[in-house]
This record gives structure tokens, sequence and C-alpha cells, in this order.
């Protein structure tokens, strides 16, 4: 759906959806069933040890609503915002996989919230020509230089907001006595605090171990991490080069993330660990 509003600005809504089928996910062929004892004679190849299978088998399912506003040119004044709020289910996020699976024997139990879900986004773009000495830009004569001091200015941001990518909390670790499988937490809360900070993000004492030999029930992807937010500025200057509009000098100052803001990395999910529920880096 569109709308033009004024001769000068619209308003569009959209909704998109995407269905994914035969995705790549990577489960261990040869994973033996939890329990106690000797490993071998618990996998389906006692022979062999763990070995992981192609199989395009997962899929997915992308639904989003997307706004969009532009204002071209009033009063000196560009804006364009978008805005998307989406949810992205998946079995498989692709070869990358943020976790691994946990029971190759139930891959359905593996759908979860997409790893690159990122629920809401909104990106605002637009440049501001200052209101005064518009038209001093090409002036000459005895104001000439004062004129050209102050014409000409213009200041243009782009602003990035996101929230959160998506974290597993599973066990640091594991009691399924399965190879190398990862044994995930058993969620017994919602694990949300009052106040994130890096020193705890999550409730960690929402998460506890299922015991020896037992899958985590928890699932795939239910929590997420720092969002992003980003103001990118710049100032530009014309400076005409005679009376004639055809030739100009343009000076650009140019500053990124202006506010100096930290993009945090996802924290620690190792349920176990000291270090979980807490963020000790940035920049991914």
């Amino acid at each position: 759906l569109q709308r033009q509003i004024t001769s000068h600005d619209v308003v569009s809504i959209a909704y998109v959806g995407q269905t994914g089928v035969h995705i790549l996910v990577n489960p261990n062929i040869n994973q033996p069933h939890p329990g106690p004892g000797a490993v071998a004679g618990r996998r389906p190849y006692p022979n062999f040890a763990d070995g992981t299978l192609n199989c395009y088998c997962a899929n997915s399912a992308f639904n989003s609503l997307q706004v969009t506003y532009q204002n071209r040119l009033a009063n000196g004044l560009d804006f364009q915002g978008a805005y998307t709020l989406s949810h992205s289910i998946d079995s498989s996020s692709g070869n990358a996989n943020l976790v691994g699976v946990q029971n190759a024997f139930d891959l359905e139990a593996y759908r979860g919230n997409s790893d690159f879900d990122i629920r809401h986004i909104a990106t605002l773009s637009w440049s501001y020509k200052l209101p005064f000495g518009r038209n001093m830009k090409f002036a000459s004569g005895a104001n000439g230089l004062t004129q050209v001091l102050i014409g000409g200015w213009q200041i243009n941001s782009i602003d990035s907001f996101a929230t959160g990518s998506p974290f597993t909390p599973v066990m640091a670790s594991s009691l399924l006595n399965a190879g190398s499988t990862t044994q995930w937490s058993n969620r017994i809360g919602s694990g949300k605090v009052a106040n994130p900070s890096i020193h705890q993000w999550f409730n960690t004492a929402d998460f506890v171990s299922p015991g020896n030999y037992t899958f985590g029930n928890v699932g795939r992807n239910i929590l997420y991490g720092p969002g992003t937010k980003q103001v990118d500025v710049s100032v530009f200057k014309e400076i005409g080069l005679g009376r004639s509009e055809a030739r100009h000098l343009q000076l650009r100052a140019e500053t990124f993330n202006v506010f100096n803001t930290p993009q945090f990395n996802n924290p620690n999910a190792q349920i176990g660990n000291p270090a979980a529920g807490t963020i000790t880096s940035a920049g991914q």
C-alpha cells in the first residue's frame, strides 16, 4: 500500500513473506543415545566415531511488516525513514549455525528463531540544507566573503537502530555421555532481568542442568543480545567558483558513530560457567 500525503512526501506499507525448503543442516549421523557406560555400543554405527551429515532437510518461514516514509526537499529537508518488524523461524540457519543440533534423532526440536532473527530495525537517512544563506554560495561584491561563509551549509545523517540477535543457553559441561554432543539447559523461568547490563544480561538462575543422560528442554535461540544504535553525521559546505553554479568546491567532514555507542556482542551463554550472563566483547 502506498499513499502520497502531500506533493513531496509518500508513505508505503508492505508485507513481505518467504518460505524456504531444502536448507542445509548438519546433524551428527553417528550420535549415540545418551546413557551410561561405553559410548560405542549406543551409536548407530559402532565402529565409527562422530560423523557429520549434510542433510538438505531443514525449512524456514519469514514474515515481516515494512514501512517507509519519504519526504523530498521540503524546506531544505530530504528525509527517508524505514522500519521493519519481522520474525524468522527455521530448523537450520545454514552451515554456520550458532549452536549445534542437540538431538540428531529429533531434528524438528531444533526448530526455533533463526540465528539472524532481528525483530525490529529502523533506519533514518536525512539531509538538511541550513535555512540561513541558502542563496549565498555564489555571492560577490563587498559582502561576498561573509555570504560565502554563511551560505551553502548542509547537515546529513544516517541513523541505524536494531534489536539484538538471538542465542541459546547451553551447558558448559555435558552430562549426556553422547560423544561431542552439546547438552542444552532446562528452562525454569523467563531468563529476563529488569535492567540488563554487560555484568548480567540474562538471569542464569532460570536455566539449570537437565541431569545425567537427559536432553535439555530449552528452545533454540530463545534469548536476545544487545541491539545496535549508531548515528553517522556529516557536514557539507559548498563554495561557488564564480557566478555560475556549473563549478563549485565542496568541503566535507564526516563522523561515524558520533555518540561513540559501543556495539556489544552476545553474552556468555554457557550455564555453569562463572562468566555466564556477562558480556566481555564488542564489535561483531
